[in-house]
């Protein structure tokens, strides 16, 4: 048990924490038996700990031992939780804390101390606070508040003989109770002494001590000052204990002890006599203990113990006491005096002590009180240890010559003791028959357990067997086809929806037998097997040879007379759709499945030969379809491929030579062009991109449908489907299918590739068909281009690689010519010079630009957010930058002087840039208006340009001397200004005189004739005879804009007058009227 308590210790309760201090105490503990439940089987030990931890609360473990000998915990409550304790019987009990458990123990005295320590702890714990419900159980009332008494360590003195039969001759033992203080005591069962010790101890009792008289007054010792002055009440009491002692001692030796004590003295009134000894008030001593303090106190029922060990032997001549029959009056006085301590009250006890401390004063007159140390005061031992050691020594030889007594008066001792012999030699006997019996017993218990475990095999083996009968039963029917299915496969029809339906019940019949087959190894299914293997063989094939024959007969009654291609609401062809195939097709979806498990290799065979009639089928219809569809492309006029982006006329040479260019740089045509017959929409009126767009609608569809078919009736997927799956059969048949599922790297190579092979015309076929529309106008590129990316964005959408990888092929290629044209067209404008000579109006280029960019725009309608209309942006802004650096390069090389040169500079960009702006705004194409904007400022600057150049000749005196003026008045204050000789009033006055109202309208006719000369496009213009522009050419608003220019220098020239020659009373010989009239003459159109 010790062992058992100090490895729980070492294995739970040894943690400390952070100061050294362990971090909870061992309490205790106790072994129970619970219930292993139906898997362990039997019961299992668990110990039950109880423990304490440094914070005050308490814990309940629940633990197993290990198989090294340590303890590890499972489960722990806190003690705080514990409601309730039952006690079922002494090996049982009931605790409820957070549930109720029913523990069982092995042993009563351990259940008993657990559950008082249990008890304890709880109310310790939970200071009342909590309650506690006990059933069978009684634990004496405990203070909750009440700290635990502290124990001091008990000394136990070696016992002589004679002690030990001064024990057996009472009964009762009596065993000393430990003071508070930690001091052991003496015991109490001090019997006599004979009178001789007493007068020898009278004699030599020292003159310094006297004799206490009747009164109970003790004399006053002088000795040193105690260690400790707290013991003073200690030494007090252990004073007067010892004086009852040794008054009882000396009543003892009154005479001569007789050699036997008398045997009806009873342990019961040793025991009372030790609490009468113990129980005597102590009288107040001197402040100066005698010596050590010491407590004499009693239990009754234990043997008496000595706390000491003696310093001072027995002397060798002591005498040995023995009993006095005079003084026996006095024993049974002394024996008897405290019988029962409910019947003697205070006044009593205290008469016999005081009567008993008179008796040992007298008795203790020969001893000597103290030595020659305690009365010199060179040791702290004081006369009461040694008349205690004396007494002790008294005792120990009246107990010795009590025993003799007794054994020499008594004649029934050697009966008792051969009775006590007999006894035990019975209970030896017993004891061997028992362990005979025990031996038998396990004997028959190990027979027990072999035929019981022979029993549970046995039942193991019989169900084992049973389970085995009933799979091999199974196992059979399941591998057995009922010849009516047999039959069904190999006669049933293959047309009718009906016999499709038998054929798949049928076929699922011998589909079980095959998949149960492949892991039995039994001859009795073997022969069984191969048979059915047969059979699926023949069906396999004939399956093949029926839908082989169906793929080539559904598709000549599509193709008929037309080629599979039927007229639309509209008048113009479509493709029939593959819907009636499709539907007569799918009727064989789940034999389809079957066939692809049980026989892969026909199943390739029947794929192959269905993509054979697939794309028989689809490139008949697709090729009708272009061919019929390329009608419908319109062609470009002759007049349409003689001019682009360059001026240079195609000669009959260059167009022959034209015929084998790439389509990207065939001639563009002129805006002329364009609009003729625009209005017709007879076949061959549709643009190159429209038509494209009406194929790829017509195409995408049957590529999509063709995908969709083919997964569902060839079971090309990711599914993973079994026939197991489609009949719906048992878990185990899809266990087994889903195992074996899976084809080989062959037949899944030609199913992955299966639209490759049913439409790999498509490809070829279709770049024919755009380079043949291509080479009726290749512009159509970029609305061709326009319409592949709408069709890639939906392929991508529906996941189908095969129709996107053949789009994307045809826009790489496409795209490759767009960008060809482009860089042609970019080279042509380059290549673009005019002369002076040759100036006509615009530039060609600037002509052809609207007319490119509206036949471009009208194939991007509803191309937004698509890659070309980004592409297309970029494009035009490459071509405007080029255009306009053309422009300026042009103008550079006009004229031969420099006035001359510049006017033909600003004249050209004045007449393009209104060109451009014109044309461009009447397109309203959003990508081009910052190019609009972009021409105005050019127009705007060299419009402005031009006409302070123009301005020279007919208003350059006016203008110069004005603009000297303002220089003037930057320095200069205007009422200064009469004083300077260049800008006094004469002068003034002569610049006004020549320009007189007459000479305005002069100089606006030579300035209209001028203007007039420079922009050519007015003479190309219908007039009246009298003169006079058409309103919207570009001299409408150079005319304009010169106006406004001399009405603007007219109001500032007269603010000048009015600001610097206000008091001269002079201003200009014409007003702004006069202007006005003169250039509305030349406004003037004929109507």
């Amino acid at each position: 048990m010790a062992d058992q308590r100090q490895n729980i210790i070492s294995s739970v309760f040894s943690k400390r924490n952070a100061s050294g201090s362990l971090e909870e105490t061992y309490v205790s503990h106790v072994k129970i038996w619970e219930d292993a439940g139906t898997e362990g089987g039997g019961r299992k030990p668990r110990y039950i700990l109880l423990s304490q931890a440094n914070n005050g609360t308490g814990f309940i473990h629940k633990s197993k031992l290990n198989t090294n000998g340590t303890f590890s915990v499972g489960k722990t409550w806190k003690l705080a939780e514990l409601r309730a304790i039952q006690v079922l019987n002494p090996l049982a009990f009931n605790i409820t804390l957070s549930r109720t458990y029913r523990w069982q123990t092995e042993n009563q005295i351990d259940q008993a101390n657990f559950l008082e320590a249990l008890i304890r702890l709880f109310h310790t714990i939970t200071q009342g606070s909590a309650p506690l419900h006990l059933e069978g159980i009684h634990v004496p009332d405990v203070d909750p508040g009440a700290p635990p008494a502290p124990r001091s360590p008990r000394v136990v003195h070696p016992r002589t003989p004679s002690q030990e039969s001064d024990n057996y001759h009472r009964g009762s033992p009596v065993a000393p109770s430990p003071l508070r203080n930690g001091l052991p005591g003496v015991t109490s069962s001090v019997y006599s002494t004979s009178n001789t010790v007493a007068s020898s101890l009278q004699k030599n009792r020292p003159p310094s001590i006297t004799v206490p008289s009747a009164s109970g007054s003790l004399p006053t010792v002088k000795s040193r000052q105690p260690h400790d002055a707290g013991t003073n009440g200690i030494a007090a009491q252990s004073s007067s204990a010892l004086t009852n002692a040794a008054s009882k001692i000396s009543s003892y030796s009154q005479g001569n002890m007789r050699n036997s004590l008398k045997s009806d003295i009873s342990s019961k009134n040793v025991s009372q006599d030790s609490t009468l000894l113990s129980s005597v008030p102590t009288r107040t001593a001197s402040p100066t203990p005698l010596g050590r303090p010491r407590k004499i106190s009693a239990r009754p029922g234990n043997a008496p113990q000595l706390t000491e060990t003696l310093s001072a032997r027995r002397e060798q001549n002591a005498r040995i006491s023995f009993f006095d029959p005079t003084n026996q009056v006095a024993v049974d006085r002394l024996l008897s005096g405290t019988t029962l301590d409910n019947q003697v009250d205070v006044d009593n006890d205290e008469a016999d002590a005081q009567a008993t401390l008179a008796s040992v004063e007298e008795m203790i007159e020969g001893y000597e009180w103290a030595s020659e140390d305690v009365i010199g005061r060179k040791t702290t031992r004081g006369a009461v240890d040694l008349i205690e050691a004396r007494l002790v020594d008294e005792l120990t030889a009246l107990e010795k010559a009590n025993v003799h007594s007794f054994l020499e008066s008594d004649d029934r001792v050697s009966l008792v003791m051969q009775y006590m012999d007999e006894a035990i030699a019975e209970l030896d006997n017993m004891d061997s028959l028992i362990s005979s019996y025990k031996i038998h017993l396990n004997a028959v218990s190990d027979d027990i357990s072999f035929i019981q475990s022979q029993n549970r095999g046995l039942q193991v083996q019989t169900q084992n067997q049973r389970a085995l009968l009933a799979e091999l039963q199974n196992l059979l029917r399941t591998v057995h086809v009922d010849e009516d299915a047999l039959v069904t496969l190999t006669q049933e029809s293959l047309e009718k929806s009906q016999s499709i339906q038998r054929l798949e019940e049928a076929a699922s019949e011998l589909y079980k037998a095959l998949q149960a087959g492949r892991e039995s190894d039994m001859a009795a299914t073997m022969e069984r097997l191969q048979e059915y293997r047969t059979h699926n063989s023949q069906f396999c094939k004939r399956m093949f040879d029926f839908l082989t024959i169906m793929f080539t007969a559904q598709s000549k009654l599509l193709l008929g007379d037309s080629n599979g291609l039927t007229k639309a609401s509209g008048g113009r062809l479509v493709i029939v759709q593959h819907q009636d195939i499709e539907t007569y097709l799918g009727r064989y979806a789940g034999l389809m499945l079957y066939l692809k498990e049980m026989d892969e290799s026909i199943y390739g065979r029947l794929c192959a030969a269905y993509f054979s009639a697939a794309s028989e089928l689809h490139s008949t219809q697709v090729r009708t379809l272009f061919s019929s569809y390329m009608t419908l492309v319109k062609k470009t006029a002759d007049e349409d491929n003689e001019q682009s982006f360059s001026a240079a006329p195609i000669t009959a040479t260059s167009k022959g030579v034209s015929g084998i260019r790439r389509a990207g740089t065939i001639i563009r045509s002129p805006i002329e062009g364009r609009n003729k017959d625009k209005d017709k929409n007879t076949p061959g009126d549709l643009r190159a991109s429209e038509v494209f767009g009406m194929i790829l609608e017509q195409l995408a569809p049957q590529v999509y449908q063709e995908y969709d078919f083919i997964t569902d009736f060839l079971q090309i997927n990711d599914a993973a489907l079994t026939f197991a799956d489609y009949m719906g059969l048992d878990s185990y048949f899809k266990r087994q299918a889903s195992r074996a599922a899976g084809l080989s790297q062959t037949t899944l190579k030609l199913v992955r590739g299966a639209l490759d092979l049913i439409f790999g015309f498509l490809s070829g076929d279709l770049k024919a068909w755009v380079d043949n529309a291509l080479s009726r106008d290749s512009l159509e590129v970029i609305g061709m281009i326009a319409t592949l990316e709408r069709f890639q964005a939906e392929a991508e959408e529906r996941n189908n690689e095969f129709f996107l990888n053949v789009l994307g092929k045809q826009h790489l290629r496409l795209k490759a010519t767009f960008d060809r044209h482009i860089n042609d067209q970019l080279k042509d404008i380059e290549q673009t010079k005019l002369t002076s000579k040759k100036r006509k109006g615009a530039a060609h280029f600037i002509k052809h630009f609207p007319v490119y960019v509206n036949r471009v725009e009208n194939q991007l309608i509803g191309a937004d957010g698509l890659d070309i209309r980004t592409n297309v942006d970029v494009t035009y802004e490459k071509i405007v930058q080029s255009m306009f650096d053309s422009l300026k390069q042009m103008a550079k090389l006009e004229g031969e002087g420099e006035d001359k040169g510049q006017l033909n500079y600003h004249v050209i960009l004045i007449e393009n840039m209104h060109y451009f702006v014109a044309e461009m705004s009447k397109l309203d194409v959003v990508s081009t208006a910052t190019f609009s904007k972009k021409a105005e400022a050019v127009y705007d600057e060299n419009l402005s340009a031009y006409i302070k150049i123009i301005f020279r000749r007919p208003f350059g005196k006016i203008i110069d001397y004005f603009e000297g003026l303002d220089q003037l008045l930057k320095s200069t204050p205007a009422s200064e200004i009469n004083s300077n000789a260049a800008f006094n009033k004469s002068a003034l006055k002569k610049v006004i005189k020549e320009y007189t109202v007459k000479d305005i309208r002069k100089h606006i006719d030579v300035l209209f004739r001028r203007v007039e000369k420079h922009f050519t496009e007015a003479s190309e213009k219908p007039k009246e005879e009298g003169g006079g522009i058409t309103a919207g050419t570009v001299l409408v608003g150079v005319w304009k804009s010169c106006e406004d220019e001399l009405l603007k220098m007219t109001q500032q020239f007269s603010e000048r007058i009015s600001q610097c020659y206000g008091d001269s009373n002079l201003s200009l010989d014409y007003a702004k009227t006069d202007i006005e009239v003169a250039f509305r003459k030349q406004r003037i159109s004929s109507t």
